[in-house]
């Protein structure tokens, strides 16, 4: 039969971390902070290890610590306690400073066990959470568990990039206290797949406890005042201050009838629709600036066949694209009112080459003077033309990738384009975005080109 005994001596952080079933920086924590007993060998980089005997002795004495703490405690002053003798005169002082110190130490020990026991119970705080499967775990700084959920049905495995955003810790009331959001997709059993796909956002408190959830189906009707099919997905999440709560800005689009939305949720879970775009809404960022805080959303346009990126103010009213393009592209009950700024990226060449209407949006960035630059796809996912704006939404310039001159070598050996990188056209004179602002309406603006190499 095996030995099911653990060894005698564990020689790395994890068996020892493993041994007390505790995180390695947790055991890191306790030797600092609470006498772990672990030994070092001895050479420049000392290498750690430790008995068993010693950790069953640590692990013993923790446990009659925290037995003793739980009871009342004891009377420091029992009736059978006899007096000390009278001190001699003139050693009155000395023995009234001896009291003092008595009475001092009784006190300092009252207070450290009454501090060992506060800290010892407060609740720790939520610093990271992890979704496993179906299973979602709270941990602390340390990286030990404080509180799991486990999903009801099986959910769709995200991505490594999409983790990033469906499981966030966030503290959406503001009080100090953060809980975890998570954006669930279940696994459709309907065929196609993606026929009766939701999402789903959940919020748990510090203690795992829900809060709420809200599927993601905005309040929208086509334009001929019809549902939509129960297949809306999330793109993105990311919160933004408004006062001293948090509200929660999620990025949605139809699966496969292409229109999309943004809704504002509240730190109670209400929703309402801040932007409705005819076409899918794929990337938020939060802009910082001087006069206020705003949201840039990035995109597809479906009424113009472009992509776009619009710019709203956290305290505006929600909003519409703005109307012109294909007639079909709407919503009946869609908002009122209008973006501050939406802009349409041109076409370029390579997107015609490869017989593709528009680019994809693929990144969205905040600079430094409150702008922004946006990552256009340009006839293939690895080239991609960064359009900068400035603070005030102005286009600054526009910058091809590296891969934009590989792709474009490679559509010129395909015979489908008959120039190369070096003199192409496009590249000679600026693009042409179209930039359509509250109470102007539609105006064509020149964007220079900006050579990768370029530092001015």
């Amino acid at each position: 039969m095996a030995n099911t005994q653990p060894p005698d001596q564990f020689k790395t952080w994890s068996e020892i971390a493993g041994y007390l079933g505790i995180s390695v920086r947790e055991a890191q924590y306790r030797e600092t902070n609470e006498g772990l007993p672990i030994r070092r060998m001895g050479g420049k980089k000392p290498r750690v290890w430790a008995l068993r005997s010693d950790l069953d002795a640590w692990l013993n004495a923790e446990t009659a610590a925290i037995n003793r703490h739980s009871n009342p405690l004891p009377n420091l002053a029992p009736a059978n306690v006899t007096a000390p003798p009278p001190a001699e005169e003139g050693r009155a002082p000395n023995a009234k400073w001896g009291r003092r110190a008595v009475l001092g130490a009784a006190g300092l020990a009252v207070a450290a066990v009454g501090s060992k026991l506060f800290f010892g119970t407060r609740k720790p705080r939520v610093e990271r959470a992890v979704l496993t499967g179906d299973l979602l775990t709270a941990l602390d700084g340390l990286g030990s568990p404080i509180w799991t959920h486990r999903f009801p049905g099986d959910l769709d495995e995200p991505s490594a990039g999409e983790l990033r955003w469906r499981v966030q810790v966030i503290d959406l009331d503001g009080n100090g206290s953060p809980g975890v959001l998570t954006v669930c997709r279940r696994v459709a059993q309907a065929f196609p797949a993606h026929a009766a796909t939701t999402d789903e956002l959940w919020y748990f408190g510090r203690d795992g406890e829900v809060k709420w959830t809200l599927p993601c189906r905005p309040n929208l009707t086509d334009f001929d005042g019809s549902q939509f099919e129960p297949a809306w997905t999330c793109s993105l999440v990311i919160a933004v201050p408004t006062g001293k709560e948090l509200a929660l800005w999620v990025a949605i689009h139809h699966y496969w009838r292409w229109p999309g939305c943004v809704i504002r949720v509240d730190a109670r879970g209400a929703p309402s629709v801040q932007f409705a775009n005819a076409g899918f809404v794929e990337l938020i960022c939060r802009l910082t600036r001087p006069n206020g805080e705003f949201v840039v959303i990035a995109g597809a346009s479906n009424a113009f066949d472009r992509s776009f990126a619009a710019i709203l103010g956290v305290g505006d009213p929600p909003s519409c694209s703005p109307a012109g393009g294909a007639a079909r592209y709407h919503f009946a009950n869609g908002p009122s009112g209008t973006p501050r700024d939406y802009i349409l990226f041109p076409t370029n060449e390579m997107l015609t080459a490869v017989d593709s209407p528009y680019g994809v949006a693929m990144n969205l960035n905040q600079t430094n003077d409150g702008g922004f630059v946006v990552w256009v796809s340009a006839g293939d996912r690895m080239a991609l033309l960064l359009y900068e704006f400035s603070g005030t939404n102005e286009p600054k310039s526009v910058m091809p990738s590296d891969s934009c001159a590989t792709v474009h070598r490679r559509l010129e050996a395909e015979g489908k384009l008959n120039h190369s990188w070096t003199v192409c056209p496009e590249l000679q004179k600026p693009l042409t975005v179209r930039h359509w602002r509250r109470g102007s309406g539609w105006q064509d603006q020149k964007v220079p080109w900006r050579a990768a190499t370029d530092n001015g």
